[in-house]
């Protein structure tokens, strides 16, 4: 890694001022950016989780009271655990139509 990166790294993902970033070893300096790579990896996984829930609650206006749709059931994201993709999941699409052809 060169310092041009380094710098480009703590000035701008850290948001950090030339003085505390000089300050720090390349250890802390490298604990920092794991950190933040990870608050922001958390903040995305939030964000689709409840977008997944929201998409489900408004299908579920229009479903009946028998066949609710569960957030699960619409996608499966790479980070959640093994044995939820190993259980069979629903094609949310199919499912869809499906209900179409109900009404």
């Amino acid at each position: 890694m060169t310092w041009s990166r380094v710098e480009e790294l703590g000035l701008g993902l850290l948001g950090l001022t030339p003085g505390p970033l000089y300050s720090l070893t390349f250890e802390e300096f490298g604990n920092a950016v794991r950190g933040k790579r990870e608050s922001v990896e958390m903040m995305e996984r939030s964000n689709w989780e409840r977008t997944r829930w929201q998409t489900a609650l408004l299908l579920n206006v229009h479903t009946k009271k028998g066949s609710k749709i569960k957030p699960i059931e619409l996608a499966v994201f790479p980070w959640e655990d093994k044995e939820q993709k190993a259980k069979p999941q629903v094609d949310g699409l199919a499912l869809l139509r499906a209900m179409s052809k109900k009404e």
